[in-house]
């Protein structure tokens, strides 16, 4: 069977970070005996590796922009009262996705994300009357929202209507936490076509034998607790609220450093935080890290903290809790379907520094108890949140969704 999967910038290798919970989905799909063919808005050239194959776009011309034009008739009519420079991106994006159709006779689509990707494949489909299974994975940025940071796509009035018409129109949509669940229950008017499918990582890549003293040694904290967390440093991801916890933590004990993995907009912010708190030797900034690093970060934290403020799924909690390891996480989202408080870690208010402050303080000074939760982290990672369970569902819905159409 042939699958095209759209996925606007997913990287090409395991080594990657972009969008790296896509293509570990995928390849997995590969493996189970489907073509997956993967279309991307970028223009690096075609080809074709791990099991996939990946076509990119042609350089954009104006005159395909121009025979773009009957999928316009798609558009909402309310959409117009918004001029967006998306709108080009989105028609070329749609013919590329046209182009993949008609030559590669996909059984199914399935767009990672609603838009862009979720519109580019319904125009395509609809413009073309194309009948074939169409399924949208929604991933955060596309279905949450947070006004007091400005997070969210559909914070904008256009893109909210975009994705509504997509997330009606898809036959199945894909969603891995509660949190999406009932948000996007909210927009479709036939909720049965949400499939709640929780996230997974790779139970042998993230595991508790992994050593990280290689990492330990890196930050001269071999007889220190290291405290961890891997997030962009954007405003939704709470970083700030994370370094005053770290101010807090200091003022009782010397005997811990903070690593906060991750490159973003937000970061020599957080940087010069850390140096007028009086904590920059305390406090450590790696940039980011590469994928083969991540779990040896892991490996070499004693607890890992989560402070967003909003989480579609927060796979980095996944990925602590797979390396035996107890989480700190802000009360939001797809947090909540994965920390269970006081058995696995704590959940605590997002914007709260004491409260993470005195969660971290309470673990390390009761090493037992980080052990134990540490030991619950694993458990329930085997039990819930493999990445193989997750793949299994989604090709049963394939199988299912192709099933109906013949």
């Amino acid at each position: 069977m042939n699958v095209l999967v759209v996925s606007s910038v997913v990287g090409k290798t395991p080594s990657e970070i972009t969008y790296s919970f896509v293509f570990d989905e995928i390849v997995r799909i590969a493996k189970r005996g489907f073509k997956v063919y993967v279309a991307r808005s970028k223009q690096e050239g075609c080809s074709c590796n791990y099991g996939l194959c990946f076509c990119d776009m042609i350089q954009p011309k104006i005159q395909l922009f121009i025979s773009n034009m009957n999928m316009i008739a798609i558009y909402p009519l309310s959409t117009w009262f918004y001029i967006s420079p998306s709108l080009y991106l989105e028609l070329t994006y749609g013919k590329h996705i046209t182009h993949l159709i008609r030559r590669l006779h996909p059984e199914i689509i399935h767009a990672h994300f609603a838009y862009p990707e979720g519109w580019a494949s319904y125009i395509a489909l609809r413009a073309n009357k194309i009948k074939i299974p169409f399924v949208v994975t929604l991933h955060g940025y596309d279905i949450l929202v947070e006004p007091r940071v400005g997070y969210g796509i559909r914070l904008n009035r256009r893109y909210d209507l975009l994705i509504r018409r997509v997330l009606n129109e898809a036959d199945a949509v894909i969603v891995a936490s509660k949190a999406v669940y009932e948000e996007a229950k909210k927009l479709v008017n036939d909720y049965k076509k949400l499939y709640l499918i929780p996230n997974g990582v790779d139970l042998q890549r993230f595991n508790p034998s992994i050593n990280g003293s290689v990492i330990r040694k890196m930050y001269g904290a071999e007889d220190k607790y290291i405290v961890f967390t891997l997030r962009h440093h954007e405003p939704k991801y709470g970083i700030t609220y994370f370094i005053l916890a770290a101010s807090i933590v200091l003022r009782y004990r010397k005997d811990v450093i903070f690593i906060i993995g991750g490159d973003g907009s937000l970061r020599s912010y957080h940087i010069n935080l850390a140096k007028r708190l009086g904590i920059e030797n305390y406090v450590f900034f790696p940039g980011r890290i590469s994928q083969n690093e991540v779990p040896l970060y892991y490996a070499a934290s004693d607890i890992v903290v989560v402070p967003s403020l909003q989480e579609a799924w927060g796979l980095v909690a996944t990925e602590a809790m797979a390396c035996g390891k107890p989480v700190i996480a802000s009360s939001v989202g797809g947090l909540l379907d994965q920390i269970i408080d006081d058995f696995n870690g704590f959940l605590v208010p997002p914007r709260n520094p004491k409260a993470i402050a005195d969660k971290i303080l309470y673990l390390l000074e009761n090493p037992s108890e980080m052990k134990r939760m540490g030991l619950n982290s694993r458990r329930l990672a085997e039990e819930k949140f493999d990445i193989e369970r997750r793949v299994d569902k989604i090709v049963k819905l394939y199988k299912e969704l192709i099933e109906k159409v013949r």
